[in-house]
This record gives structure tokens, C-alpha cells and sequence, in this order.
């Protein structure tokens, strides 16, 4: 769903993500590495990287050891998510601010998990930030699900963009048209799945909760091809970000059933009016104090996404500079408006929050365990 500009005076490039099977279809750049340079005004015919003006203003007063440097900005999935939605909207004004090269590179694979694995693993000098799925990589910890070499306890936290909702989608002309429905019925219901996300976490506990057979199809490690899959009918409904299914709710290629949580964007407004909240289910349904339980967890964590974080071990002085030029960029007018007109969530947390949420969420989460440890689907 990726349609936006690449920022003013800005141009692009791009390197194929580790882990990456397959190609976003209708997206605007190829799927390699992107750069995106701010030249102050105009569009550069030429390709570059996303560069901080270096007079009048373009940089933070705290750029420490950053200003001048390039900084790799890891997306953890292909274009078409959340993730590569906010790096490359972020990107251009984080480049301002601490006066750098930012560079954003998509890293697909095991959900996020190998973005991420590779943002932890990098030196912690501040050139190497990336994002974070924390509810989805916290429960494949609960889980014991392999694949994860980092410690979210360890990780040096700089900002959430937003808290983005969560919605189940159904075939728009499917048997079942509403979550009530959904939850009575008698046959196993396919659901669409990218293993280790929130996504996963979402389906697993709500639709285990509310007592629905299913069946997860996790052979997908990209939301663009989550997508592909969905629009082929592949299976009957997925759980993932508004932000990833409002283009297809949008263009009536997606039935929304059931909601995380409301939005006060207008456009996520739209597309899910009439819909229930998954606070309203749960507060309507007779579920016992476990499944109950389960689902307000899940609910909680299914907001910790599209997290700004750079390697553990990154100094003081530098995260300080990450998360002043973070708080500056999501508070930029320019960044909101060009937000609001992709469709995106602003609502930033600064990083010193973000860390005690996870920290928090990582001492609290085991009401989700007896769902996500079911082995459906694989």
C-alpha cells in the first residue's frame, strides 16, 4: 500500500531484505535498499540518501556524534506494511535533525524477527536503528518460538510513532459478514497468517478465546504477500494493522469484522464504522476469567508495534540525540500532514516511556501462553 512520496527533495534506491522471497506486487520502487536525500527543495533527478541540511536550522542541537554520519534505518518487513510506511516517512526528518545520512532498509523475514535480529547484532554507535514488532516477538518468547538472538530487555528504545489498531478482515462476499457470526460457527475457519507477529498473537488468542476452530495458513513472511494471498482467497480472513488492510477495506477487497481498538484518524474512521471493538466483544461475551484474561493481554500488546529501537549498548549521549530528533520529527507539521495523507497514526511515545512499556509487558505476559502455544496451522 505504499504510495507515497519519498519526501521533499528527496530521491530513492533500493537493496533486496535478507530473508526476502517475494516481490510486493504494484509497489512503486523494487524491493533493494532505499536512500532518500533532502536537498531542502525539489525533486533530485539524481538517486541519493536521505541527508540533514547542513545550514540555517537542519539539525538538532544534539546531535552529538551523529551529525554527518550514515545511519541504516531497518525496516523489518517488505514494502506495503507498517514498518516501511513510518521508516520511510520518518526517515527525511530524522536525516534533519541530527543533521546524517539516513538510509532505510527493508530486511524481511520469520516476521520481523530477522530486521530486528540484525538492527541488535549491529555495532551500538547509533548508525544502525530499526523497528520493532514487541507484542508479536513477545509472544513468540512466551512461546519459546526460535529464531530471536536479541533481548527486548536490552535494547536501547527511541519512540513509537503511534499506537496503530489491528483489524480482522473477511472475503467481502464470504459466508460470514460479522464477528458474531464468526464466533458461531461449526466449520474451521482459514485463516491467513504471518508466523511470529502481532498478527499471529491476534488470531491465536482472540480467535481461541472466542472458541473458533481455525486453521492458520503461515506460509507467509511478508504482509505484501500476506496481502496477495488474501486477495486470491487463499483463506477466509487474517488479522494485521489498519495501516497494512485500509487500502484494501478502502477498495471493498476486505470485510472488516472485528476492531483492536478506535481511531481518531478520520480515513481509519470510515472504514470501520459500525464495526465492534474487541473491547465490545469481549465485554458482551461469557468467557471464562482465563480467556478473558488472554484477550486483554493480547489487546495490550497488540499495541506495541512500528517501535523505534537501536542496539543495546548504545550510549548515553547518542540515544539521547535518537530520541530528541525522534520527538522533534513525529511533532514536525510537515511529517503530520504528510502522515495524515497516507493514512498513517501519529501519536508518538518518546523512547523513555517505550522502554518502561516493554519492560512492563515483558514481566506481565503469561495470560497469552495456553493460546499461543497451540501448534494449529503448522
Amino acid at each position: 500500500m505504499d504510495n507515497r512520496q519519498a519526501g521533499p527533495g528527496s530521491g530513492t534506491r533500493n537493496r533486496r531484505g535478507i530473508g526476502s522471497t517475494e516481490r510486493a506486487a504494484g509497489h512503486r520502487r523494487a524491493i533493494t535498499a532505499t536512500t532518500v536525500m533532502i536537498a531542502g527543495v525539489g525533486l533530485l533527478a539524481a538517486c541519493g540518501a536521505v541527508t540533514g541540511s547542513s545550514s540555517g536550522g537542519g539539525g538538532s542541537s544534539s546531535t552529538g556524534s551523529l551529525k554527518g554520519k550514515t545511519i541504516t534505518l531497518i525496516a523489518p518487513d517488505k514494502p506495503g506494511g507498517s514498518y516501511d510506511s513510518y521508516a520511510r516517512l520518518f526517515a527525511p526528518y530524522l536525516a534533519k535533525e541530527l543533521g546524517a545520512t539516513v538510509n532505510v532498509e527493508n530486511v524481511a523475514g520469520a516476521g520481523t524477527v530477522e530486521g530486528t535480529n540484525q538492527m541488535a547484532a549491529a555495532k551500538p554507535d547509533g548508525t544502525t536503528i530499526g523497528m520493532a514488532a514487541v507484542g508479536g516477538d513477545i509472544a513468540s518468547k512466551v512461546e519459546n518460538q526460535p529464531g530471536q538472538s536479541f533481548d527486548m530487555a536490552k535494547l536501547s528504545w527511541i519512540g513509537q510513532p503511534a499506537q496503530v489498531p489491528n483489524v480482522m478482515v473477511t472475503q467481502p462476499k464470504g459466508p460470514v459478514q460479522n464477528f458474531s457470526a464468526l464466533t458461531h460457527m461449526t466449520g474451521t475457519v482459514q485463516v491467513l497468517d504471518i508466523r511470529n507477529g502481532i498478527g499471529d498473537m491476534l488470531n491465536r488468542v482472540v480467535l481461541g478465546a472466542f472458541h473458533v476452530p481455525y486453521h492458520l495458513n503461515t506460509g507467509f513472511e511478508s504482509t505484501s504477500a500476506l496481502k496477495q494471498g488474501f486477495i486470491a482467497k487463499d483463506g477466509q480472513t487474517m488479522f494485521e494493522a489498519m495501516s497494512t488492510l485500509h487500502s484494501l477495506i478502502k477498495g471493498h477487497q476486505a470485510k472488516p469484522l472485528l476492531v483492536t481498538a478506535e481511531s481518531t484518524l478520520p480515513s481509519y474512521q470510515k472504514a470501520v464504522k459500525g464495526v465492534p471493538t474487541l473491547q465490545t466483544e469481549l465485554s458482551s461475551a461469557s468467557l471464562s476469567s482465563t480467556n478473558s484474561a488472554a484477550v486483554q493481554e493480547a489487546l495490550q500488546l497488540s499495541n506495541m508495534a512500528d517501535d523505534f529501537a537501536a542496539p543495546p549498548g548504545t550510549p548515553a549521549s547518542t540515544l539521547a540525540a535518537l530520541r530528541a530528533a525522534f520527538t522533534k520529527a513525529a511533532n514536525s507539521p510537515a511529517l503530520q500532514t504528510q502522515a495524515t495523507k497516507e493514512n498513517l497514526p501519529i501519536a508518538p511515545t518518546d523512547g523513555a516511556t517505550l522502554s518502561g512499556q516493554v519492560a512492563t509487558a515483558l514481566q506481565q505476559a503469561n495470560a497469552i501462553a495456553p493460546f499461543v502455544n497451540r501448534k494449529t496451522g503448522q
